[in-house]
């Protein structure tokens, strides 16, 4: 599937940076994203999901804005956060977007400092992030997106607590879900509290 999908700026970037086209499962997150919908998004390693995070982020964050981020990734662990900010980074720059990182090994006051001095999208762990937050690091009030990644590995370390905290002081945004499964209580409490329509995508 062609990157018709997606906005003429980004569709001719990833072209110029060697990304294929997008698979069908791509496609339908794609879509979603662009009509605004909450998604959980179930699939194995290698489906395109954190693909997908990465060119749906960049699909709404269109142009740099003062202050507030628009966008929230959370990961479960500081690698896999380390590694989607390495590549939205290497996209974000030629958009005139910033995204930075907010990770346990790392200086929290860097970090907050480069919050501080603008941002339009944060990629990091649930620790990190609520620990931010609550030292007033970051203001949520101009959110579009709330992204889960690995949602089942986040709930299963037990920081559903540091989770709901954040969501608890969202505007209304789109929420995106991200998870081999969803075969936990937990993330169906979550569901129920902050996100009451939800459109289910599976990879085939």
């Amino acid at each position: 599937m062609a990157f018709t999908k997606l906005r003429q700026e980004l569709s001719e970037l990833l072209t110029e940076r060697g990304y294929h086209e997008l698979n069908d499962f791509q496609g339908k997150i794609i879509d979603g994203v662009k009509a605004g919908k909450n998604l959980m998004v179930e699939g194995p390693i290698d489906s395109g999901k954190t693909t997908s995070i990465i060119f749906g982020v960049l699909q709404r964050i269109t142009e740099p804005g003062e202050g507030s981020p628009r966008a929230i990734v959370i990961c479960a662990d500081d690698q896999r956060a380390r590694t989607l900010h390495e590549k939205l980074e290497k996209l974000c720059r030629p958009l005139d977007l910033t995204v930075d990182l907010a990770v346990e090994k790392g200086n929290m006051l860097q970090q907050r400092n480069d919050i501080f001095d603008g941002t339009e999208i944060i990629v990091g762990t649930p620790k990190r992030l609520h620990d931010l937050y609550i030292q007033n690091g970051f203001n949520v009030s101009k959110l579009k997106m709330f992204i889960i990644d690995d949602a089942l590995e986040i709930m299963k370390a037990n920081h559903k607590m540091r989770i709901s905290r954040l969501a608890d002081s969202l505007p209304k945004c789109q929420h995106l879900l991200f998870s081999y499964s969803f075969s936990d209580s937990r993330i169906e409490d979550y569901m129920e509290e902050f996100i009451p329509v939800i459109h289910h995508l599976e990879a085939e």
